[in-house]
């Protein structure tokens, strides 16, 4: 019997960088996510430690009060431009793994095609041997049977 091969292996392979290709994305995003989440962090650690120096000074001039207010205003609107971007990034991280759920699903369906195929082939295999052990067996019993008595 001739060897197994699924026809559609290279789609398959394809399907399978592709779906890589979309992991490495997500895997970014999520990076991406993670960033902004540090620079959030980054932002509060920065305005508390200003308030503590102020707050630890023994004395504050206007000056002191009037920058603390302008960076309150400041550490506010870069808030909610880390907010912007974090539900930005949140959002392109639920259209990839949608992407990505498709890729995998396509990625499954060749795999289940090719595990059909592979039954059937070993199937014809297993037919094709008990065949061939029938043929063998009867040849050899005839030969048995047809030989000349010693």
């Amino acid at each position: 019997m001739k060897k197994f091969s699924f026809p559609l292996g290279r789609v398959m392979d394809w399907r399978r960088t592709q779906e890589r290709i979309e992991e490495g994305k997500l895997e970014q995003l999520h990076a991406e996510l993670r960033a902004i989440d540090a620079q959030e962090a980054v932002l509060n650690l920065a305005r508390a430690q200003s308030e503590r120096e102020l707050v630890s000074a023994g004395s504050v001039t206007g000056f002191q009060l009037a920058a603390l207010d302008a960076f309150k205003r400041y550490t506010i609107a870069e808030r909610a431009r880390i907010g912007v971007a974090r539900a930005g990034c949140r959002q392109r991280i639920r259209k990839q793994i949608e992407i990505l759920t498709v890729k995998r699903r396509e990625v499954r369906l060749l795999e289940q095609l090719r595990e059909q195929n592979l039954k059937k082939w070993q199937a014809g295999l297993w037919r094709e041997i008990d065949r061939d052990a029938e043929e063998l067996y009867a040849a050899k019993w005839n030969s048995k049977r047809l030989r000349p008595l010693e």
